[in-house]
């Protein structure tokens, strides 16, 4: 009786990783470009937001903060 060979070569193996490392170089500079997007984001928002109150602190006193 022949045993069966049971797993994977050694030649897939490395194809698998092969691909897992083209994707993962890719997929890690975008992931890098939408993380800064959205920081960017962030920040556009809380300028707004300080600009806001500022104007706010002007309706009540007549005069912008120090």
């Amino acid at each position: 009786m022949e045993k069966l060979k049971k797993g994977f070569t050694l030649i897939e193996l490395l194809v698998v990783v092969a691909i897992i490392a083209i994707l993962a170089a890719i997929a890690i500079p975008q992931f890098a470009k939408y993380r800064q997007n959205a920081n960017d984001s962030v920040a556009k928002s809380d300028i707004g937001n300080f600009r806001t109150a500022v104007e706010a602190y002007y309706a009540e006193n007549s005069q912008y903060p120090n």
